[in-house]
């Protein structure tokens, strides 16, 4: 007696195996997509930090300054750290971070002080500046140009130890922090990627 066997199929195997390939395509170009638009969300949002975080001094809208005396107490005190952020125009009473004016004593050094009057000469605003523990007006006049920004926020005693020339580190440690994360989690969307399009 021969033995036969009958091969059968699961009706509608081959086409079930075939829509499931088409819909394997069909998805993963919409995966790509969404990594790609997720990428650029990320770089945008790179472009952005960088545009808030670049140092004042160096051109860009943020500062750090180190508090270092009493003229500025009890508002701020020695070893505080005060960010600022430049902005289009000042108004009496914001504390301004600056830097004074050369050909005026103390040119270069760094001030955090109150603006105390505003002036118009020859079509600029002129500011005079005191600190709110000081009996007196500072002897300078500063422009629009020589502030670094108004102050928004202050951590108590943390610039202690930090000096002046290092706070913009802490901006440029803040920018490789998120450069980090971006490109880390961009590259790890990709394997990730990778790995599920050569999985069997």
């Amino acid at each position: 007696m021969t033995t036969t066997a009958t091969l059968i199929s699961a009706p509608g195997a081959e086409g079930g195996a075939a829509a499931t390939a088409a819909g394997s395509r069909a998805v993963r170009p919409s995966a790509r997509s969404r990594g790609r638009a997720r990428g650029i969300v990320g770089w945008l949002l790179l472009a952005l930090a960088v545009v808030l975080l670049w140092p004042a001094q160096f051109g860009g809208l943020t500062g750090l300054t180190v508090v270092n005396g009493q003229s500025m107490e009890p508002v701020y005190r020695t070893g505080d750290l005060v960010a600022s952020f430049r902005q289009t125009g000042y108004a009496v009473g914001d504390i301004v971070s600056y830097r004074v004016p050369q050909g005026q004593p103390g040119a270069g050094g760094r001030v955090i002080h109150r603006i105390a009057s505003a002036s118009d000469v020859d079509g600029e605003t002129v500011y005079t500046t005191q600190g709110d523990n000081n009996p007196q007006a500072d002897p300078w006049t500063i422009r629009d140009g020589d502030i670094l920004g108004r102050a928004i926020v202050a951590v108590p005693g943390i610039g202690a130890g930090l000096t002046p020339e290092g706070a913009p580190l802490i901006l440029a440690l803040s920018l490789g922090v998120i450069v980090t994360v971006l490109l880390w989690g961009d590259g790890g969307r990709a394997r990730a990627r990778k790995n599920s399009d050569h999985r069997p």
